[in-house]
């Protein structure tokens, strides 16, 4: 097996090509090991047009080899897109959050990878190149052809960063997970939550929650419900309610039960709606009005 360092996105592109279907991506790799190995690897940790974070306007845009790490601690995600701040912070250990990469979470296709449940509720979409030179966009939720599998061809296709829009007056997002353990272990089921308010009631919600299917979730159902509703327990309480009767789980003899994962659910999803809320409130932790 062969190693290649790509200096830039078209040299990686160049040896995307000369290996036809031979060669294939990779950029933090915490995952390679678990899968077959190809004849070659081209490294594009290094490439500059899939690195940094910056604002354009009311946008973020994330290189898709923006590492874990960097994106819990990006003063710009902090405080414009919380929620995938919040998630990358909680992926794996330091070593993985240092290693790891947004765009290798979301082509791993893992259904319950904690960065990409942060980009669907954060409605991001992933700009993509092929070899042919041709870009496309798609809503990182489209992204998932099936569990494990990615609809980004990695032996002929390059991710290159991620686009979405700020948080705004009155928004706020936050993101809750529950694992057997605080570190290397994947979650039971997280909720990801994205809010604004207008005098105390929520005018839009965006509820993302995984594992349900492939992807990470989007509930439209409850986020309908939800709207025009106060920012109140009573609210959160009935969003529980609603999150349990939604979502299709699946039970595992090594990690919990449908039942257990179905109440989490529901808990998860009230503490995800109210740390939103008193975010787009402008309020802290602790505080309330």
């Amino acid at each position: 097996m062969s190693y290649r360092i790509a200096r830039d996105l078209e040299e990686a592109l160049q040896l995307l090509r000369e290996g036809r279907g031979s060669a294939r991506i990779i950029a933090g790799g915490t995952d390679l090991f678990l899968q077959d190995l190809p004849e070659a690897l081209v490294d594009l940790s290094g490439t500059p047009e899939t690195l940094g974070i910056c604002a354009e306007e009311e946008m973020l845009i994330i290189g898709a080899c923006v590492t874990h790490a960097e994106a819990a601690a990006s003063p710009l995600l902090q405080e414009g897109a919380t929620v995938l701040a919040e998630a990358c912070g909680q992926v794996g250990s330091p070593q993985v959050r240092h290693a790891g990469t947004l765009g290798g979470n979301v082509v791993n296709a893992a259904p319950a990878a904690d960065a990409a449940v942060g980009l669907v509720a954060m409605g991001a979409r992933a700009v993509i190149v092929d070899t042919a030179d041709a870009r496309r966009q798609e809503a990182v939720e489209n992204l998932y052809a099936d569990y494990n599998r990615s609809r980004v061809d990695s032996s002929r296709e390059i991710l290159l960063h991620f686009a979405m829009r700020k948080h705004g007056p009155g928004e706020g997002s936050a993101f809750k997970r529950f694992a057997s353990r605080k570190s290397l272990s994947l979650p039971m089921f997280s909720v990801a939550a994205v809010v604004r308010l207008e005098q105390g009631l929520l005018q839009e919600v965006r509820l993302v929650a995984a594992p349900v299917k492939p992807a990470p979730t989007r509930l439209p159902q409850v986020e309908q419900r939800l709207q025009g509703l106060p920012a109140s327990g009573d609210t959160w309480r009935l969003a529980g309610e609603l999150v349990r009767e939604a979502v299709t789980v699946r039970g595992s003899t090594l990690r919990c039960t449908a039942e257990y994962r179905r109440h989490l659910a529901g808990v998860l999803a009230e503490r995800a709606l109210q740390e939103a809320a008193r975010r787009a409130a402008g309020l802290k932790a602790g505080e309330s009005k």
